[in-house]
């Protein structure tokens, strides 16, 4: 399986917390520590440690930390022949709270410098890949591009739309996979999906913009998918959760592998909740996967 995968990459900034810290407050933290991070960067890292060819297009900063990130991939078997390096580096300000759930600052960095000419640039890196995995964390204007250039190749394109914003239906129609979470499935569409009736109903309006495929992320409740052939849940893998950051980058990265490989769509999901369930008993969002989790 060869994927590209276009997308951010940080460096994350990590703040255990007693719980996430309210409007006017002030917490002291308990730790602080560095990961590598960003949503493209997650999702490649596992997808390559899961056995796929994976070249990453994207920038870092002209600095330390860009250096360190393209190092960090290049040792997680990623290619990085298409990083550029450019200004200072994307970084994530993250609070853990000891329920494990996660808060995000997002400071863009390079990440805002991956421009459609870019994307144009590496054109047959997109025509040698099986599959485009894209997030959001890069201008709109340059995963459109991205998505035209996948389209017009017959590439697997699956989006994770995250952080959540609204889309045009001309970058929707031409998504082969959207993999949202119940907020951003519920801007993408202006239904609460409270039930499973909602839930369907907001997948529908989706799919009726051409997408092939939804698969929504619950956290604890599992995922629910909707196409045109069948619909249905898997449910979540029961596990202590230590960090929730990064968990959606390694269920998309091994979603990603597993269509690749030919599992049947529910078999897929089921693989890449394991995956997911195992990253969030680490801190950190790039985990090395043991080989329980890579065989699986």
């Amino acid at each position: 399986m060869n994927i590209s995968v276009i997308g951010s990459i940080n460096m994350d900034l990590v703040y255990r917390v007693p719980h996430i810290v309210k409007e006017g407050e002030t917490l002291h933290s308990s730790t602080h520590s560095v990961h590598f991070g960003g949503k493209g960067a997650n999702q490649a890292v596992t997808a390559s440690q899961l056995g796929a060819n994976v070249s990453f297009i994207g920038s870092v900063g002209n600095d330390a930390f860009g250096k360190q990130a393209k190092e960090n991939l290049a040792n997680n078997g990623v290619n990085i022949a298409s990083v550029k390096e450019e200004g200072s580096t994307g970084q994530a300000i993250i609070q853990v709270a000891d329920s494990g759930e996660n808060s995000i600052v997002l400071y863009p960095g390079a990440n805002f410098q991956v421009t459609p000419e870019q994307i144009e640039q590496e054109t047959e890196v997109i025509r040698n890949s099986d599959a485009l995995l894209l997030q959001l964390e890069i201008p709109l204007d340059s995963i459109e591009r991205a998505i035209h250039i996948a389209a017009g190749l017959g590439k697997i394109i699956i989006l994770n739309p995250a952080p959540a914003k609204p889309l045009p239906d001309s970058l929707l129609k031409r998504v082969s996979i959207l993999t949202p979470n119940e907020t951003e499935l519920s801007l993408l569409t202006g239904i609460e999906p409270k039930t499973e009736e909602k839930l369907a109903a907001a997948c529908q309006v989706l799919l009726d913009k051409g997408i092939g495929t939804v698969v929504v992320t619950l956290g604890s409740k599992g995922a629910f998918y909707k196409n045109k052939d069948e619909q249905g849940w898997v449910e979540a893998v029961k596990v202590d959760a230590v960090d929730t950051t990064g968990a959606g980058d390694a269920f998309n990265g091994a979603l990603a592998v597993s269509i690749g490989e030919g599992k049947s769509l529910s078999g897929a999901i089921r693989t890449a909740a394991k995956v997911a369930a195992y990253v969030v008993t680490k801190m950190g969002a790039q985990q090395q996967l043991p080989d329980f989790i890579r065989n699986n």
